[in-house]
């Protein structure tokens, strides 16, 4: 076969079109300065934006699950539906929480799950973990279970956690509180 019929004739000529823009950085520079303009009015549209389509999403999900959620002002939804004994402690902030948990993203199947029989901790509001959960886990009290809907924004953000959660995703966690210290 000849070159130009050849699969990679198209990537060689990209690379070498490439290399002849990168050898003149001056003239690259400008014509990049020149196409890209930030707009903050329209960046914070898209913002608007994806936010209204995230709620949408997360109500009908609920909508389908035919769960009766509560909304925090943060966005957060959450459902408690098995509680705990009637006494139990309450969790506050500074506590160490132990539970057992499963998550997945909004309409889809669970990504993560605790060990069975095995409870993993954190300290409420100072550990590590998603700001969705510490809220969710002041609503509720030891032997509590409950599902929560984290949007985006409480959970893993624009970028997802480069593992199993797409960016932008609301995630849905069954959480239960099995202990306090």
């Amino acid at each position: 076969p000849t070159l130009k019929n050849s699969p990679y004739y198209k990537s060689i000529s990209f690379c070498c079109l490439i290399f002849a823009f990168a050898c003149d950085t001056n003239e690259t520079e400008s014509v990049l300065n020149e196409s890209i303009e930030w707009a903050p009015i329209e960046s914070s549209d898209m913002n608007k934006a994806w936010m209204e389509d995230e709620q949408f999403l997360i109500d009908e999900f609920i909508k389908v699950q035919e769960w009766e959620m509560t909304e925090s002002e943060s966005g957060l939804r959450y459902m408690i539906y098995e509680e705990g004994a009637e006494g139990d402690p309450k969790a506050i902030p500074g506590q160490l929480a132990w539970v057992q948990f499963e998550v997945s993203p909004l309409g889809d199947t669970v990504v993560y799950r605790s060990k069975v029989g095995k409870a993993e901790s954190f300290r409420i509001e100072q550990d590590y973990i998603e700001n969705g959960i510490h809220e969710a886990i002041t609503y509720m009290k030891v032997g509590d279970r409950a599902k929560v809907i984290l949007p985006h924004h409480l959970a893993h953000g624009l970028l997802g956690d480069s593992q199993k959660i797409p960016p932008l995703s609301a995630v849905v966690y069954d959480l239960k509180l099995l202990a306090l210290e």
